[in-house]
């Protein structure tokens, strides 16, 4: 019975997300399905809400999705996005480092499909090197991507380290490495093969202040960056909201630019990807028929890795991989290899979703750019492999130290 309340209860969630409702509703519905298949009464089911709403660890997870928000909205509307573009341009004087550095700041833009602003200054900037439009969408996605995995604003990472109950600043540094072989990949296979030219004096602009400036527009993200190894990260977002008000470049109005059409979904989904949690919590069975899985024969880590292609390239999002997985996965791994294996789930899901035909940022740039998807997938033929191996590398340097 268990087992088919598991299957109706995640498709139901996929099909709910591939159509557009919030991610919030969709898994809080997927919950309760799961847990009247488990015998959970209707009165049980709303206790597990009630008290899920008000745990500690939900308030600080939707303070610091709202705060995320907020920040990237004050950026954007202060002005201060324009300025690191502006002033970054001018730090950076040949037109390869310019293209890997574009990517890497619309990074900070946590809005969905928002890999597309940077499409047409890659399009001009590309043309200057000969890159073909498959490159520059590859590099455009790839790139961008790659930063979610260690950028402390980065919504499915901050979900992955409240849902696992792993701080933040751990998982950013597991990631790391592998982080740094996804650049190095993306540098030595779309770059380096190609012949560069310095940017135009028209664009170059020579400004004596240039760095100092492009650091005090980049420092909102620094500062959050830093600060989340040492302070709760809702306050190290609050810190970088603060610095967004009063380095912003042009007025805008506190209350509309920090509470948006983009806040209450985010904050919906915060709550239901935390209720969704406390009802698998509360399906001891659950455990049991995993292990009993595992009993099978097989590994602990292939099984989490087979579901998480599977969901992540089908949803194409990373967050609903971690809600559904984490809280039933990692509690069957020996405790010192728990981190291990939320980052090998958590990159999994970000290379499937990566290539999955509905990703939004893809779609959008593929569009952009006039690229069959082939010709894109091409492109990703040693880079996405190296995310995938360099994870697993790894997960097993992880789980023998």
């Amino acid at each position: 019975m268990l087992i088919a309340g598991l299957l109706v209860s995640f498709s139901l969630i996929i099909i709910l997300a591939n159509r557009k409702i919030p991610i919030g509703i969709a898994v809080v519905s997927g919950g309760i399905v799961l847990s009247l298949f488990a015998g959970l009464s209707p009165l049980e089911i709303l206790r597990i809400i009630g008290l899920a709403l008000v745990e500690k660890k939900t308030v600080e997870y939707i303070l610091a999705v709202a705060m995320i928000a907020a920040l990237s909205s004050m950026m954007q509307n202060g002005g201060m996005m324009d300025k690191m573009v502006e002033y970054l341009s001018k730090v950076f004087k040949n037109t390869k480092t310019l293209i890997f550095v574009i990517p890497s700041i619309i990074s900070a833009f946590n809005a969905t499909g928002s890999a597309i602003v940077a499409a047409p200054m890659l399009d001009g900037l590309g043309d200057k090197i000969g890159m073909s439009n498959a490159r520059k969408s590859a590099i455009n996605l790839y790139v961008r991507h790659t930063w979610y995995f260690i950028l402390p604003i980065s919504i499915h990472l901050i979900n992955a380290s409240f849902v696992s109950e792993i701080p933040i600043a751990k998982l950013i540094i597991v990631n790391i490495p592998i982080t740094l072989a996804c650049f190095i990949a993306a540098y030595l296979v779309y770059l380096k093969p190609l012949k560069d030219v310095p940017i135009a004096e028209s664009i170059e602009r020579e400004d004596k202040g240039a760095i100092t400036k492009a650091f005090l527009y980049t420092s909102p993200i620094l500062v959050c960056l830093v600060l989340v190894f040492w302070i709760p990260f809702y306050a190290a977002l609050f810190v970088g909201c603060l610095l967004s008000y009063l380095l912003r470049v042009k007025s805008f109005e506190i209350i509309k630019t920090v509470v948006t059409y983009k806040t209450l979904p985010m904050v919906y989904a915060a709550a239901g990807v935390m209720i969704f949690k406390s009802i698998l919590e509360n399906i001891p069975e659950l455990n049991i028929l995993v292990q009993d899985i595992i009993g099978l024969g097989i590994p602990l880590e292939l099984l989490a890795v087979g579901i998480t292609l599977v969901i992540a390239y089908i949803a194409a999002n990373v967050s609903l991989v971690v809600s559904l997985l984490y809280p039933i996965v990692l509690p069957l791994a020996p405790v010192e290899n728990t981190v291990a294996l939320a980052m090998l789930i958590f990159i999994t899901a970000y290379g499937a979703y990566l290539i999955s035909p509905i990703h939004m940022c893809q779609a959008l740039t593929v569009e952009y750019f006039r690229v069959p998807l082939r010709e894109l997938y091409k492109e990703y033929k040693i880079t996405l492999p190296v995310m995938f191996i360099s994870s697993w590398v790894m997960y097993i340097i992880l789980i023998n130290i």
